[in-house]
């Protein structure tokens, strides 16, 4: 059963709800839908504390920089006692289309820096992670690394809003599922999720 909830993103104020923050959206909804949660901080996350089947669940949100999320996550690990198998991710992804969601139970990075951060402080692979598609990447002639940033640190535009909603309910019906022990059924959830908000 998942322990830890993990929603990436950049804490200042200033990247609030950007595409580099879906994680951080999708755990705040989430929390929200929590009976009795209670919060906590640390020194490098914030989290709630809800309990679930007489199990405390907790859904951190780390205080480190998406790129750094590694050492929040292995410090949430250490204090809440957990195993990587206990441990689920929530990110964003340029790589799949807006408002499309992805559930895998172990893999590479894939080019995101904070599950790379993740996996190297971890060192391992086999945690289960939602991947909450705000792509494609903008066609440009500017370096690559320097759009990738520019785009992720975007907030979306108002004619994705309706679909970003729509993505972030159905990313926490999923992770409901994921809570209840349900992981195929959330996995079935999340994998059909349709981009059209009325699907």
């Amino acid at each position: 059963m998942v322990k830890i909830i993990c929603g990436l993103g950049n804490h200042p104020t200033e990247y609030q709800h950007t595409r580099h923050n879906l994680g951080y959206d999708i755990v705040d909804r989430l929390g929200k839908k929590m009976v009795s949660a209670r919060p906590g901080r640390s020194v490098w996350f914030e989290y709630i504390t809800a309990t679930v089947g007489g199990q405390d669940i907790y859904l951190i949100k780390p205080l480190t920089f998406v790129n750094r999320s590694g050492i929040a996550v292995a410090e949430a690990m250490r204090m809440f006692g957990a195993a990587p198998s206990e441990l689920f991710v929530i990110t964003d992804d340029f790589n799949l289309p807006l408002g499309t969601l992805r559930i895998r139970l172990r893999g590479s990075a894939g080019g995101h820096h904070g599950l790379e951060s993740i996996i190297a402080e971890l060192g391992a692979k086999d945690f289960p992670r939602l991947r909450a598609g705000i792509g494609p990447l903008p066609e440009d002639p500017s370096a690559r690394e320097q759009r990738v940033i520019d785009f992720v640190l975007s907030r979306f535009r108002p004619e994705e809003e309706e679909i970003v909603k729509h993505m972030i309910s159905r990313a926490t019906e999923a992770m409901e599922l994921v809570i209840a022990d349900r992981l195929d059924a959330a996995i079935r959830v999340a994998n059909s999720a349709n981009p059209t908000p009325g699907d």
